[in-house]
Parts: structure tokens; C-alpha cells; sequence
């Protein structure tokens, strides 16, 4: 008898400690800074949640039972937001669509509640603008292939190729540096992306090499000391300016414009380089690399100070078979692609790291 008495009074303590101790939705918090929005939900304990998301609804399913302490008040984002006891789940309905929601859990620890704290935007994400510069032009042919293609001709058409491609996404602006057969100084194609406010710049090139052996796409970065030899020669034959600095720093000292100047350009070159590993991630399955395919050397189109900019070489007008390549639609078309892919690829990466 004594045991049956003692094995009611234990499943009732479990009732009544489980009911007592349930877990409670206390709270709903809202707060915002200039760009992002917060919405913050205080809860009793520690507890694991899944969540769905769409164009204007947001929905918290617990693997828990909650309470809601009180009613939840809505802020003017919302047009909805209620508790679904049956479903154990916070559900949100917005009366315009959200923009880079971002869900996450912070335990409770040493604090009173632990959270679910919402981030999001209104508005869209700001639009990339992308500069892409076809190489050469005018008076200036470039290099001159063995089958009397011209480079300028070339980069033209990969150019137009591109920003059509681009086109098909509504997060880019692209913009060419020509957009026909015009004779452009380096300073004016810096300039442009300047002017533009550019996110990255892309400039357009297919070079020619003593050996005519030597074929493959090769993507440059700025170095004030070239990789090679080669690069070296390439930068010398196509350099006609100066340091081109875009940043104005003339109510500085001399000390911290050169720290300030160090720093955006470290930063911009870090940039660079990270675009550069996306686009080989992204060329080498599909297209011929060479062996060394990230090299640096000293191109002006290349030296704005805080612009991320990748002259890439489509390959080498001197080689017989890179030659007919570059002439082709379906290698033009394929080219394209891959940029496409990996430039988005590189802003995708930027938003989640900053």
C-alpha cells in the first residue's frame, strides 16, 4: 500500500513540477538602428526552436511547451503577431515584405530571460555596382592575334556579353567604361569607377606572349612589386599614368594620411584578392587556368585606393587554340557566366562576414 501511495505522489510532483516549472514567454521587445530592425522575445528558460521564413511572415515553432505570459504588443512593422498554443509556435506576420532576416538564440546564463532575438531590413540591400572595363580602344588595338584579332575588339564584346548577363539580376548596376570603339586614358577609366562609386572594378584584357605555347586565363591583383617577370612586362606595357589615389585626406597630417592610406589599401587589396579566389573557384572547372593563375603586378587601372579591383587576362591572343577561344560565342558566353557567378558569390560572402 505504502508503495502505491508513494508512486501517486510521485507522478503527481512530476505533474505539478512540470507545470510549475513550464517555460513562459514573458516579453516582446522591439528596438531598431538605422538599417536594422530588432524584435526580441524574453523567455524563462533555455529552449531550442525551429523557424520559417517568406516574404512578410516569420514563424517560431518550440520543441517545448510555452505559456504566453500576456497578450504580445505589435510595433508598426507588424501586422500581426500572435501565440498558437496548438502548433507551440510565435507566429509573425508582416505588413510589408522583409529584407536579410537573421533568427537567433542567446541562453540565459547569468541574465533574467534567455532570447530570441529577430534582426531584419525593410528595405532592400543597397545595389552593387559593378564597373567593367573593356581593355583598350580606339587608336589602341591591344594585342594583335595571330589570326588578326584584335584585343579591343575582344573586350568589347565580353564587356556587352557581361552587363547583359548581370542584367538578369536586380541586385547589380553595371556599368562599361565604353561601350564602343573609343580611345579612353587609364586615369579616365579609374575615374569612371570613381565617379560611380564602384563596388568593384573588372577590367578586360587578352594578351599576347612570346611564347606562343603559353595559353589560359590569369587574373591580376595590384602589387607594387610584380609576381614575375612577365607580370612585370604586362604591367609595364600597359601602364601610361601615375598612382591614382581617390580618397581625400588633404585636411590631414602627412603621418596619419600615410597611416590612413596604408590601411584602405591593405584593405582594398585583401579585397581583391578574396574576388580573385572566387573567380578561380569559379573558372577552374569548367575553363583553362594557368598554373600560376593569381599573379600581381603594377597596373594603373587597378590603383584605386579603395576600390576591390581584378584585371583578368581571358587568354593569350598569341596561342592557336586560346586564339580561336576568344573569338568564340560559347567561350565568350561561358567567361561571362563564370565572373557572374563568382562576383555574386563574393558579395554573398561580404554580407555574411560583415
Amino acid at each position: 500500500m505504502k508503495s502505491i501511495i508513494k508512486t501517486i505522489i510521485y507522478f503527481l510532483f512530476l505533474f505539478y513540477s512540470s507545470e510549475l516549472f513550464s517555460l513562459e514567454i514573458d516579453n516582446v521587445r522591439y528596438g531598431s538602428n538605422s538599417e536594422v530592425k530588432r524584435i526580441v522575445f524574453d523567455i524563462s528558460n533555455d529552449v531550442t526552436f525551429k523557424n520559417r521564413v517568406s516574404q512578410n511572415k516569420i514563424e517560431i515553432k518550440f520543441d517545448k511547451n510555452l505559456t504566453l505570459k500576456k497578450a504580445f504588443t505589435k510595433n508598426n512593422d507588424l501586422e500581426e503577431i500572435d501565440f498558437d498554443k496548438t502548433s507551440n509556435s510565435i507566429i509573425l506576420i508582416f505588413k510589408k515584405s522583409i529584407h536579410s532576416p537573421n533568427i537567433y538564440f542567446l541562453k540565459k546564463k547569468n541574465n533574467k530571460y534567455a532570447r530570441v532575438v529577430i534582426d531584419y531590413k525593410n528595405k532592400k540591400k543597397k545595389r552593387k555596382i559593378v564597373v567593367v572595363d573593356p581593355g583598350h580602344g580606339g587608336k589602341d588595338s591591344g594585342a594583335v592575334g595571330i589570326t588578326k584579332k584584335l584585343e579591343k575588339n575582344i573586350t568589347l564584346k565580353v564587356a556587352l556579353l557581361l552587363k547583359k548577363e548581370f542584367s538578369k539580376y536586380d541586385e547589380f548596376d553595371v556599368i562599361l567604361t565604353r561601350e564602343s570603339d573609343i580611345y579612353l586614358k587609364l586615369r579616365e577609366r579609374t575615374t569612371i569607377a570613381k565617379k560611380s562609386n564602384a563596388d568593384i572594378f573588372i577590367s578586360l584584357h587578352a594578351d599576347f606572349n612570346k611564347n606562343r605555347r603559353t595559353r589560359g586565363i590569369s587574373l591580376y591583383t595590384l602589387s607594387e612589386k610584380a609576381s614575375d617577370k612577365e607580370a612585370e612586362d604586362l604591367a609595364r606595357r600597359e601602364n601610361r599614368s601615375d598612382f591614382l589615389g581617390n580618397v581625400d585626406l588633404t585636411s590631414e597630417s602627412s603621418e596619419v594620411t600615410n597611416i590612413l592610406i596604408d590601411l584602405t589599401k591593405r584593405e582594398t587589396l585583401n579585397q581583391s584578392s578574396h574576388l580573385v579566389n572566387f573567380l578561380i573557384k569559379d573558372i577552374k572547372n569548367e575553363m583553362n587556368l594557368l598554373k600560376r593563375a593569381h599573379r600581381f603586378a603594377g597596373f594603373t587601372v587597378l590603383k584605386s585606393l579603395d576600390i576591390p579591383s581584378v584585371l583578368i587576362e581571358m587568354g593569350y591572343l598569341s596561342n592557336r587554340e586560346d586564339s580561336k577561344l576568344l573569338v568564340s560565342n560559347s567561350y565568350q558566353k561561358k567567361i561571362t557566366s563564370n565572373i557572374v557567378k563568382a562576383v555574386k558569390n563574393y558579395f554573398d560572402w561580404i554580407e555574411k562576414n560583415n
